[in-house]
């Protein structure tokens, strides 16, 4: 009973987790190579394309890295 219990609370917080978990933006739907907190990151004055909100781990999926102005 208790792995069960274990295992329910798990998946419970890594549910919540998912819920919660920042959103970063990006440069164009193609190309982009770092993610930024800010829409208005000194990285992204120089986007051309249009800047997307997406979760941090759909960026680190795509192997960006946060830019480097950020903190």
């Amino acid at each position: 009973m208790n792995k069960i219990a274990l295992y329910v609370f798990l998946i419970l917080v890594t549910s919540s987790f998912k819920l919660t978990e920042k959103e970063v933006f990006i440069c164009g739907p193609k190309g982009a190579k770092k993610y930024h907190y800010s829409q208005n990151c000194r990285g992204l004055s120089q986007c051309d394309h249009k800047i997307f909100k997406v979760k941090v781990s759909v960026a680190e999926n795509y192997n960006l890295t946060l830019c480097g102005w950020e903190d």
